[in-house]
């Protein structure tokens, strides 16, 4: 039996290329510029529509998330999500390299995207829908990388544009979509 890491590798070998784009760019660096720090607050307007999965209950606070379908927390945050009955619009970022990609391309032409995502989310087999426009992927990547998501999750209120980053357990979700708007930037 293999031990957890080998495991792990095994089942999502682009870990080894995440880490070591993340490593090489930290090496590249030599401190010569600080790393981007992830702003608290962004504007979605710039977004198109076709990047995102819309989930969940309609008439509940709405929340952006920004999220890799091999990231464990992002599968924990999306339960929790459920768990409050959040309306979600999530849009994927490959984090975790080319298969990410891949999947999120599936996920996103899928014909019922809410299906693909979550299996995707449960490492179901995605199937190949065939090809469709991926522009929107594309502009959540070149989002996330202006603004300094380097990692998933990413979560977004869209009413103010406050961000935070990591997974949050329900209350805390709760409190943060609930909670009063501060002064959106402009």
């Amino acid at each position: 039996m293999l031990d957890p890491a080998a495991r792990l590798l095994e089942l999502n070998p682009d870990l080894i290329a995440a880490g070591a784009a993340r490593a090489g760019k930290e090496n590249a660096d030599h401190g010569d510029e600080p790393a981007q720090a992830v702003p608290t607050q962004v504007d979605l307007n710039t977004l198109p529509a076709d990047g995102a999965i819309h989930w969940g209950n309609p008439a509940a606070p709405k929340v952006v998330v920004f999220s890799d379908f091999h990231c464990g927390y992002c599968n924990k945050l999306s339960a929790e999500l459920k768990a409050i009955g959040a309306r979600v619009e999530e849009r994927p970022i490959s984090i975790f390299g080319a298969q990410s990609r891949k999947d999120s391309e599936r996920v996103l032409c899928s014909p019922r995207p809410e299906v693909a995502l979550n299996a995707a989310y449960s490492g179901l087999a995605l199937a190949n829908p065939g090809p469709c426009d991926t522009s929107g992927l594309d502009a959540n990547e070149a989002f996330a990388k202006a603004h300094g998501f380097g990692g998933t999750p990413v979560i977004v209120r869209p009413s103010d544009g406050a961000v935070i980053e990591g997974y949050r357990p329900a209350a805390a979700l709760r409190a943060f979509l609930t909670a009063a708007p501060s002064n959106p930037k402009g």
